[in-house]
């Protein structure tokens, strides 16, 4: 670990003497001029294969349409497709319907609305959480950042400009006043960043570091990292940025000094890797930390975004955690840098690069379903992942029909909303390919009002909907609920018993509660709430 910190730190110290040589690899020469976002998926495949080949490695078979349907839904809109939406791709031949699906999802101008605006408030919501993880004591005033960060994915705002709006963001109020989106207050801005994470500038400093930087530096706040190089110098030096965070306000100072929390040293701001910061007239410290840290000549910058992209498409990022760089391996690693310098050349483009990760074979694969005692998967292999309390709620909603947020104007189940994640937070993970929910998860889906009211016969709109429509039969019926919940038909062994069961019944109520029946196990199954 000392070894593997000594080398990050030095990458950083010696930027500018490695960005002065020669790069002759293919990498640079493809970034010579932007590649479209299928030319990026060939470019990923052609990684994945050599080093699939020289690690020798058999992949995974292509993963089903209805796979792909599930998945491409769940990791751009936060949610399951409708039955509708599943059924019109299911029913596709062309070649090109992968890749006009993720199209459609990103930026659909027809309507925006059903596709667009959900891809960007699911992205709004995996980059909080990403920023200030939902089972922090933080995490419900981080909420207020959703409808600006929604707004900043809606516009694709290139990701540097995004984070030198976060970084340099200021507030003339207490940022907790409008912290609460639900009190009439529109939103926080990107200012309550800064308090959703502590809301002190060795907080903002530990936050930036590790989120934007990939760099953990917060067990150096008050003696020198005991695993790594960094020193306390090193930590209040970035500190020094943000000595104008204080007391809910974020503003700032003067000069970019800080006293440590002793009161004996005063630090100015220094860059990580040891560079005193020049301070250039007009420009506040946190500018010019921003320009530093966006800058091309930075390579953590774009290399910890691509990584925390692929995390989230994938189901892990190229390194053990993502919030430390320095631990992928060899292969990875270049790879990532690569992907990185690509990413630099479109213009910090997020649309382009989740488009071309999404568009490649290797997203395309099935799930490599890891023993309790196996190693961590080969590079670019995807582990099944679990959904997000919100993925969860989303899916929910979509399955049973609920009437949040939708037409109708009902508000009956935002109370149960907010419940539901609230509690799955508890136990919810941080990782994507992590699973911690367990009993508790599985007890509220179990024994909760939605589900107990999703198989209700009087109340639930979806078996309503599915048992009293006369053109659907028997299997047709079965086969519907399976794409409300599912996204995909019964396969024969399921279809067959199923059909059985039901076809048992004596008379026509007891069909309706056997249809009830399978439609409680459906939504109880471990496949509702993982996705492979």
């Amino acid at each position: 670990m000392l070894f593997k910190a000594l080398g990050l730190s030095v990458t950083i110290a010696l930027l500018s003497v490695a960005l002065a040589r020669a790069d002759e690899s293919a990498a640079t020469r493809a970034v010579a001029s932007r590649l479209t976002t299928q030319e990026l998926a060939s470019w990923i495949d052609e990684r994945f294969a050599a080093a699939w080949k020289e690690s020798k490695v058999v992949p995974p078979e292509a993963a089903d349409d209805a796979t792909f349907l599930k998945r491409t839904f769940l990791d751009l809109t936060g949610s399951i497709p409708s039955v509708s939406e599943a059924r019109d791709f299911l029913d596709q031949s062309s070649e090109s319907r992968r890749g006009d699906l993720v199209d459609r999802l990103l930026k659909d101008p027809k309507r925006p609305e059903k596709y667009a605006d959900r891809t960007a408030a699911h992205w709004a919501t995996l980059w909080r959480r990403m920023m200030v993880p939902g089972n922090s004591p933080e995490a419900q005033v981080a909420v207020g950042l959703d409808p600006w960060l929604k707004e900043q994915f809606a516009a694709n705002v290139p990701y540097d400009e995004l984070v030198r709006k976060l970084v340099t963001a200021t507030s003339n109020v207490p940022v907790m006043a409008v912290a609460n989106p639900r009190a009439g207050v529109r939103n926080g801005g990107p200012a309550l960043f800064f308090q959703a994470v502590g809301g002190k500038p060795e907080t903002a400093a530990s936050s930036v570091s590790r989120v934007f930087l990939g760099v953990r530096i917060g067990c150096a706040e008050c003696h020198n990292h005991p695993f790594a190089t960094w020193t306390q110098k090193d930590f209040w030096g970035m500190a020094a940025f943000f000595s104008g965070v204080r007391n809910g306000t974020v503003s700032d100072t003067l000069t970019a000094t800080i006293q440590a929390e002793s009161g004996k040293t005063e630090y100015a701001a220094v860059f990580l890797g040891g560079e005193q910061a020049r301070m250039t007239k007009g420009k506040t410290s946190r500018e010019t930390l921003a320009d530093w840290m966006v800058s091309e000549r930075n390579p953590l910058f774009a290399a910890t975004l691509v990584n925390r992209v692929w995390q989230q498409l994938i189901g892990r990022g190229m390194t053990d955690s993502v919030d430390d760089l320095d631990g992928a391996s060899p292969a990875e690693r270049q790879i990532l840098d690569d992907i990185a310098k690509l990413f630099v050349k479109s213009g910090f483009d997020m649309h382009w690069l989740i488009s071309g990760i999404c568009k490649s074979q290797l997203y395309q694969r099935e799930c490599v379903a890891l023993g309790e005692t196996a190693a961590l998967p080969s590079p670019g292999l995807r582990p099944i992942k679990t959904l997000t309390p919100e993925q969860v709620f989303n899916s929910l909603e979509q399955a049973l029909s609920l009437p949040v947020a939708r037409a109708d104007g009902s508000a009956r189940f935002n109370g149960l909303r907010d419940q539901l994640i609230a509690r799955m937070n508890e136990a919810a993970s941080n990782t994507p390919d992590e699973f911690r929910a367990g009993v508790p998860q599985a007890l509220l889906m179990m024994n909760g009002r939605l589900t107990a009211e999703a198989t209700d016969l009087d109340q639930s709109r979806t078996l309503r909907g599915v048992l009293d429509a006369p053109f659907l039969d028997t299997e047709a019926k079965l086969t519907t609920l399976y794409l409300a919940v599912f996204s995909r038909p019964p396969r024969p062994r399921e279809k067959q018993f199923l059909l059985e069961h039901i076809r048992k019944q004596t008379d026509g109520m007891q069909q309706k509660q056997a249809y009830a029946e399978i439609f409680w196990g459906l939504l109880n199954s471990p496949e509702f709430v993982l996705e492979n």
